[in-house]
């Protein structure tokens, strides 16, 4: 028998191109640490409820700095993740590619 815990958390990596102040690609690599979530919980959630609000718990490997220069951490880090475009896209299209990627059919 098959067997899934419903209620898991997994890593899993994600690749983000920023672009600097003179237009130049930098592109690096980082861990984000999502929790499934049940569908019927994502259906009932009310209008305007982000994704990323209820799936992502956490990042690894990813520094981001403040206005004041200093490393951001804990909350801080995960809010100014998930408020940057960038960051937010890369990690939107990292947890819908790791629910989909290995469970499409085959053809």
């Amino acid at each position: 028998m098959f067997t899934v815990n419903v209620n898991r958390s997994y890593q899993y990596p994600v690749s983000l191109t920023i672009y600097d102040d003179e237009g130049k690609e930098i592109t690096g690599k980082f861990t984000a640490l999502f929790k499934v979530v049940p569908q019927d919980q994502l259906n009932a959630l009310p209008e305007g409820t982000l994704l990323l609000d209820q799936v992502l718990t956490g990042v690894k490997g990813l520094g981001l700095t403040g206005e004041d220069g200093k490393t951001l951490e804990g909350d801080e880090l995960l809010h100014a993740a998930k408020n940057d475009p960038a960051i937010s896209t890369a990690l939107l299209g990292a947890f819908n590619t790791s629910i989909s990627k290995k469970n499409r059919p085959r053809i």
